[in-house]
């Protein structure tokens, strides 16, 4: 996984902020944890879409994007990817979203080819942790936070953000999903 620069954007699902909150006042517990943007979906890996291309494929990405119901996404699993340690909260099902993935991934290839590729695995970055011991730490604590929080929400839009020379994600453009369930 190559770190994002200024001028990378991606399309992702945010997590409410009542999702979000927990999540932040689950991290302060930890002293390596590296605040991450908002807890978020990253729903094309790699994410990196320059504005420019984002402007030519946005009317294709729209139209798939109404094409699909809001859909629930519960998070009941943890994981981590390693160099660097990112632990990750991911959904129990992820039908819709990687259906969405491959609906969207197919507007642009050319953004994902050529790139070191690992299989999408629908996921929200929760922190970034030093050591393989400490990130395993953080996941016993993680899951039994888990088991008290309700983490289920509904995905109504996907947004698409850039990461700005101040390196802040920065929200550039919305889309709502279509159809009603």
């Amino acid at each position: 996984m190559e770190a994002s620069k200024p001028g990378d954007g991606g399309l992702f699902i945010f997590l409410p902020d009542s999702i979000s909150s927990r999540i932040y006042a689950w991290q302060s517990h930890f002293k390596e944890y590296i605040k991450m943007p908002k807890p978020h979906l990253t729903l094309m890996y790699p994410p990196y879409i320059s504005r420019d291309v984002w402007n030519i494929h946005r009317p294709e990405i729209a139209r798939r994007t109404k094409l699909t119901a809001p859909f629930e996404v519960e998070f009941t699993k943890t994981g981590f990817f390693k160099d660097p340690f990112f632990l990750y909260i991911a959904p129990s099902d992820t039908e819709e979203l990687d259906t969405l993935n491959s609906q969207l991934s197919a507007v642009c290839p050319e953004n994902i080819q050529g790139l070191n590729l690992e299989p999408f695995i629908p996921h929200a970055s929760i922190g970034t942790f030093a050591t393989e011991e400490s990130t395993l730490y953080a996941q016993k604590q993680l899951e039994t936070f888990m088991k008290k929080t309700d983490l289920k929400f509904t995905v109504k839009e996907i947004f698409y953000t850039v990461l700005d020379d101040d390196f802040r994600w920065k929200v550039h453009d919305i889309i709502s999903l279509g159809r009603k369930k």
